[in-house]
């Protein structure tokens, strides 16, 4: 019975299409020691490719065409002592995606969704070194947030006519972020990082009708409260000849409630440039 119903949940689940209500980003984590350190960073974003192609033919010239997202990042922190900092960051991401119906139990023949996520968030946070030498030190953030999560919907419906839809949404996002910095040299330094979110989706409009958004779990969101794990491992190699700027990599994923397992963008890439002013 317990198989039964295992294996009943894994199939409504996989059933449902995906409308990606939240994407992983990149955690803002300074590598701060002592008072009066500061830093820049700008990053370029991607999920790289997702998943879906288009075969209506209304929408021949995306065959075998997959999503894809780009966005970028802008973080700034400053240590205003020798143990405690402040952090603000902001990002916009756009993202695309196609569908079929045979793909996606979709109520639609075929769809492209179009992204739009904007995020602005400040935190403070409070740095310690675990060695003599603090070449290793232990950060823990926490902060408060706000932006508009939204996509664009349109294609061909079942009846083989063209529709378009919308969602937007208004999110305020509070986050606690432990993390680990390494510092073994000059030119290489790298960090783990353990973020945990709280997103309130409020303030919600939109033009999906009730069946649809019960297809797309879109139903339950207004005025919810989900809760998002997202990790992250940050690279960041110095130049010689410029030891005041970093080459900067991060990889960061999420994960949350697994009823909405399916509508979260689970991985982000980032690459970027960290300027340290001391």
């Amino acid at each position: 019975m317990k198989n039964l119903l295992l294996f009943t949940v894994i199939i409504l689940v996989s059933c449902n299409t995906n409308r990606y209500i939240y994407s992983a980003s990149s955690p803002n984590n300074p590598y701060f020691t002592k008072k009066g350190e500061s830093k820049l960073t700008g990053y370029y974003s991607t999920i790289g490719k997702s998943h879906s192609s288009v075969n209506s033919a209304d929408l021949s010239s995306q065959n075998n065409r997959t999503g894809s997202s780009g966005g970028w990042d802008l973080q700034g922190g400053y240590a205003f002592s020798n143990h405690f900092s402040l952090i603000g960051d902001y990002y916009s991401k756009n993202e695309e995606d196609f569908y079929t119906n045979s793909e996606n139990f979709s109520p639609f023949n075929s769809s492209t969704v179009k992204y739009n996520r904007h995020l602005f968030e400040t935190g403070a946070g409070y740095f310690i070194a675990l060695n003599p030498k603090k070449t290793i030190t232990f950060n823990f953030y926490a902060g408060i947030g706000g932006g508009k999560f939204s996509f664009d919907d349109h294609g061909i419906d079942s009846g083989n006519h063209s529709y378009t839809r919308y969602h937007r949404a208004n999110i305020t996002k509070w986050f606690l972020q432990p993390s680990f910095n390494f510092m073994p040299g000059n030119y290489v330094r790298f960090s783990f990082v353990l973020k945990r979110s709280f997103v309130h989706y409020g303030n919600i409009h939109t033009s999906y009708t009730a069946v649809e958004l019960s297809d797309f779990s879109l139903d339950h969101l207004s005025n919810e409260t989900l809760s998002f794990f997202e990790p992250a491992l940050n690279i960041q190699f110095g130049l010689p000849a410029y030891p005041w700027i970093k080459l900067d990599l991060m990889e960061s994923v999420a994960a949350g409630d697994p009823f909405y397992t399916n509508s979260i963008r689970y991985a982000n890439l980032s690459v970027g440039l960290t300027v340290e002013f001391n």
